[in-house]
């Protein structure tokens, strides 16, 4: 097994790559704007992966570096995408087109977070 990049994922089990995961800038409507991403292969969607790394982002995002504001934007038919983001406390802000497409902005502030 090669050496991991980062925000890269693997199964313990195995080492075998599953995903990735992490903090990224992206412009939305002309502003910075850092999102947390997650992305995994399919075969496994549906053990909680995503949902996991999500809300480790957002503690890092918020608690280490200190981001006061951090957002996933999905695309809007990705229904199981969009429930990870409110499980982690993100809500629809508004759908924006970005990437040649309509995207939901999910959002989330510091302070609607609890200690």
């Amino acid at each position: 097994m090669g050496p991991r990049k980062p925000g890269q994922r693997e199964i313990k089990d195995s080492g075998e790559f599953a995903g990735q995961c992490g903090l990224t800038v992206q412009k939305v409507e002309d502003k910075e704007e850092v999102e947390i991403g997650y992305l995994f292969l399919r075969r496994f969607w549906g053990r909680g992966l995503a949902t996991k790394v999500a809300w480790a982002s957002r503690d890092y995002g918020f608690l280490t570096l200190g981001y006061e504001r951090l957002v996933s934007l999905i695309d809007p038919e990705n229904l199981a995408a969009r429930r990870v983001a409110e499980r982690v406390g993100l809500a629809l802000e508004q759908e924006v087109d970005k990437w040649n497409k309509k995207v939901c902005v999910y959002a989330i502030s510091k302070d609607e977070t609890v200690p």
